[in-house]
């Protein structure tokens, strides 16, 4: 095979992969187009790059044939590369963004897309900044739009220019780029409702801009008039016209016409099997179901959560699927357990509803936005607390999910209102009353008749270990190795020492901590602190001023965090207290791939963050990342503090 033929065929293998990255981006599922412009570009160099150019450009000798199929290439490499930013900075991981933007070199791209992106970034930056830096990116982000506006014109950079100028202070740069982007509106033909949306919402943020509340109320009608635009579109634009609002003093109740509609966490009891007893009677499904849809009908929520067991689960996602709502599963453990203790108990009618279910999943463009979620892929091994793990897991994904839409949070649940363990649906009504979101129950009275038992479950056996939801951080020092025979005791003293007295703060909160050369292995009750910890400790390494002989800089820290059931019991060699299991293995393969410096942690233990409620951390979307020693690949966030 020729060069140019292996470009060519290298290329035609990408074209699919990069047409469905766009659909992805274009239907707003940001988190599943990063996971695949991830997989797509992970043998992306800069060299590669310059080699396709400079056979794009007919060097090197190249044929007609090798020149067509490098500028093939180099164009679906753009459009790949491009599209990871943006989706990444719309998943709220600026900093992350920012780093692919450099390493991708999007900004010697001389085109208004790639330097729209850079001017994205600022104003990402911007927002997110504290107030003694915030108007002085404000102006820089208002100055790099108004740029590409000067250079390539048009209603995008325009809009974004004017906006920006107004949240800097400059009321006259505001206005003038106001006017220019009606100019640029009234020269522009949008076809498709994508395009119609994102005019009609310029024209709109234009007119606040400009201090037009009246015209910039009927645009926005117009642009919530168009049914076919995804709800991450939404988001984005009513975050940036919040502030013009705010910024002009104006009601932001004028938005509702593009208002995202609330995120959905649904719940509920198991079907009972016809004339057994249970909390879920199978009599009563009718009246579960008309229930269900009559209140998808009232709210029809942007995105669904839940599970899939027999009964309200499956009820739930049904509709979801009937209505066209974006619809995530979360299983508690493995696919054959579940079905054993949580879906055949209810009869071979369930079960075929259960696999038509999941053919959905399979069957609708390679799944796009439709997922099934592993909150273990271990067995059940009849641990009830794996219920409630997998509940909120998907309760935390509905409000991360959530905090990337700007939307609000609610749940629905099929209860019979009887209480009981705490565990499944009972266990997520109390989180829920926690939280102080808001729920709405479909009554499901019961029976009175004997609880169904799951297949194969046997009487509860005492002597069974329980794993428990903890958070697990690994960790180690980068250049640990090569630190001289006179420095180790130092190290320790220093460094260790400074360690151990910042987990003293958390107390009896930290539930194990073990060390052996510079390794790190601490177990907390929760994730906050687990969190607060990592980010404390980095700080505080990122001070010190320990700097061993040959090193140019003191040494740096990297810790992965998990959040994962786990046994508590007695290491049987050294005769202490421990803590064990696969989730503990899971943990350890994280912190060899994290950077020095930085804090990973997986999506379970984001999850649990979110649904803390906490204020103070984000989780930035890394994407899936290979374990080491090759445990498999695995959704990542970054830890931040949040400003």
């Amino acid at each position: 095979m020729s060069k140019g033929e292996a470009v060519t065929s290298g290329q035609k293998a990408n074209l699919d992969t990069v047409d469905k990255l766009s659909q992805l981006e274009r239907r707003g599922a940001y988190f599943e187009a990063a996971d695949l412009a991830s997989r797509l570009l992970k043998d992306f160099s800069v060299e590669q790059m310059d080699a396709l150019e400079a056979t794009a450009a007919g060097g090197n000798g190249a044929s007609p044939v090798e020149i067509e199929a490098a500028a093939e290439a180099l164009k679906e490499l753009h459009a790949a590369s491009y599209l990871h930013v943006l989706v990444v900075a719309r998943t709220g991981a600026i900093e992350n963004a920012t780093d692919l933007y450099e390493k991708y070199q999007i900004g010697e791209r001389a085109e208004q897309d790639p330097q729209s992106l850079r001017a994205r970034l600022i104003k990402d930056r911007a927002f997110e900044a504290r107030e003694e830096t915030r108007t002085e990116l404000l102006r820089e982000a208002a100055d790099a739009y108004s740029d590409v506006y000067d250079r390539f014109g048009g209603s995008f950079p325009a809009v974004n220019a004017a906006t920006l100028h107004l949240l800097a202070g400059e009321e006259g740069k505001a206005r003038e780029y106001a006017e220019k982007t009606l100019a640029a509106c009234e020269t522009e033909n949008p076809q498709t409702e994508r395009q119609k949306y994102y005019h009609a919402a310029s024209i709109a943020e234009a007119h606040l801009a400009h201090g037009d509340v009246a015209e910039a109320e009927a645009a926005l009608k117009l642009a919530g008039s168009f049914k076919g635009v995804n709800f991450g579109a939404r988001a984005t634009t009513i975050k940036q016209l919040k502030l013009a609002c705010a910024m002009r003093g104006i009601d932001p109740s004028l938005l509702r016409s593009i208002s995202v509609p609330e995120v959905l966490y649904y719940a509920g009891h198991i079907i009972s099997l016809p004339g057994e007893g249970g909390r879920f009677s199978a009599d009563q499904e009718d009246y579960v179901k008309a229930e269900i849809d009559a209140y998808l009908e009232a709210h029809h929520p942007s995105v669904a959560y839940g599970s899939l067991a027999s009964g309200a689960d499956i009820l739930f996602a049904e509709a979801c699927i009937d209505k066209g709502i974006e619809l995530h599963v979360v299983l508690p453990f493995n696919m054959k357990d579940f079905i054993e203790q949580s879906v055949a108990p209810s009869g071979e009618e369930w079960l075929r509803r259960f696999e038509r279910c999941l053919e959905f999943f399979e069957g609708t463009t390679e799944g796009l936005q439709r997922v099934v979620t592993y909150a273990t892929d271990g067995k059940f091994l009849e641990d009830e607390s794996l219920y409630m793990y997998g509940a909120e897991l998907a309760m935390g994904l509905a409000l991360l999910r959530a905090s990337v839409l700007g939307t609000g949070m609610r749940m629905a649940v099929v209860y019979d209102g009887k209480g009981g363990s705490g565990v499944g649906t009972d266990g997520s009504i109390k989180m829920w009353e926690d939280l102080g979101l808001p729920y709405h129950v479909i009554d499901c009275p019961g029976s009175q008749g004997p609880k169904l038992r799951p297949v194969g479950q046997s009487e509860p056996d005492e002597a069974r270990r329980t794993r428990y939801p903890r958070a697990i951080l690994f960790g180690d020092v980068v250049g640990f190795s090569k630190l001289l025979e006179e420095d180790v005791p130092r190290f320790h003293d220093i460094f260790m020492a400074r360690i151990s007295k910042e987990l003293k703060k958390f107390g009896d909160r930290v539930l194990y901590r073990n060390s052996w050369g510079d390794a790190l292995y601490v177990v907390f009750a929760d994730a906050v602190d687990a969190a607060r910890f990592s980010l404390s400790i980095q700080k505080v390494i990122e001070a010190m001023e320990f700097v061993p002989a040959g090193y140019d800089r003191s040494l740096q820290l990297r810790l992965g965090g998990h959040f994962g059931p786990i046994y508590q019991g007695v290491d049987q060699l050294c005769e202490v207290e421990t803590y064990y299991g696969s989730h503990v293995t899971r943990a350890a393969r994280i912190e060899p791939v994290t950077p020095a410096g930085k804090v990973y942690v997986t999506e379970s233990m984001a999850a649990s963050l979110a649904l803390s409620g906490v204020d103070d951390i984000d989780c930035d979307y890394v994407g899936p990342v290979p374990l080491a020693k090759d445990y498999g690949e695995i959704r990542m966030y970054q830890l931040r503090e949040r400003t």
